[in-house]
C-alpha cells in the first residue's frame, strides 16, 4: 500500500487557500468594477438632469423678462440690459456650481468604492498568509511527530535485536557471525570474556531507557 506524502497534502492545501484568495480578489475586483460603472450612470444622469433643469429655469426666465419688455438674449444673442446680463450669469455659475457638486461627489463615491474593494482584498490575503502560517506550522509539527516515531521505533527494533543477540551469545557460548555487527564483538568471542560482560551492562542502560 502506498504511504502517504505528507509534504504533498500540505502543499495542496496551501494551494487550495491561494485559490480561494485569487478567487475572492477576483470577486473584490469584480464588484468594484460593477460600481464604478454605477457610480458614472449615476453622475451622467444626475448631469443631465442638472443641465435640462438649467435649461428649463433659462426659458422661464425668458419669458419672465420678455413679460417686462426685457431679453436676456435668447440662447446665442446678447442681453438688452445690465440685469438680465446678471442673471445669465448667475444661471451658469449655479450650473457650473452644481456639475462641479455632482463630479465631486463621484470622485468621493469612486474612491470609497476603491478604498473598500482595497480592505476585501487585504482581508483576504490577511486571512490567506494566517493560514498558510497555520498549515506550516502544523507541517513541521508533523514532520517532528514522525521524527520522533520513527527515531523510537528505530530505538526499539535496535534494542530488540541486540537482547535478542546477548540471548544466543549467551545460550551458545560465543558470539555468532551473524550477531557480530550487532553487539560490536568479534565473532567467537566467549561469555567468559570481559566484553560480555561490557555488552551485558549496556543491554542493562537502554532498558533503563525503555
Amino acid at each position: 500500500m502506498e504511504s502517504l506524502n505528507i509534504e504533498e497534502l500540505y502543499r495542496a492545501a496551501e494551494q487550495s487557500r491561494l485559490n480561494a484568495f485569487e478567487s475572492a480578489r477576483q470577486d473584490s475586483l469584480k464588484r468594484l468594477q460593477s460600481n464604478l460603472d454605477d457610480i458614472g450612470a449615476s453622475y451622467r444622469n444626475s448631469v443631465t438632469q442638472a443641465q435640462t433643469a438649467s435649461r428649463i429655469s433659462a426659458l422661464g426666465q425668458e419669458e419672465k423678462l420678455a413679460a417686462s419688455g426685457l431679453s436676456s438674449g435668447g440662447s446665442y444673442a446678447a442681453p438688452t440690459s445690465g440685469y438680465t446680463e446678471t442673471a445669465r450669469v448667475a444661471a451658469d455659475n449655479n450650473l457650473r456650481s452644481n456639475l462641479n457638486t455632482l463630479s465631486a461627489a463621484r470622485l468621493q463615491q469612486e474612491q470609497e468604492a476603491r478604498n473598500a474593494s482595497n480592505t476585501e482584498i487585504a482581508q483576504a490575503r490577511q486571512s490567506y498568509e494566517n493560514s498558510v502560517s497555520d498549515i506550516r506550522t502544523q507541517m513541521a509539527q508533523a514532520q517532528i511527530n514522525q521524527y520522533n516515531a520513527d527515531r523510537e521505533y528505530n530505538y526499539n527494533v535496535s534494542t530488540t535485536a541486540y537482547q535478542q543477540a546477548m540471548q544466543r551469545w549467551q545460550t551458545y557460548g560465543v558470539v555468532l557471525p551473524a550477531d557480530a555487527s550487532i553487539l560490536g564483538v568479534p565473532a567467537g568471542t566467549r561469555t567468559a570474556s570481559s566484553a560480555y560482560n561490557n555488552a551485558k551492562l549496556a543491554l542493562e542502560r537502554w532498558k533503563a531507557l525503555l
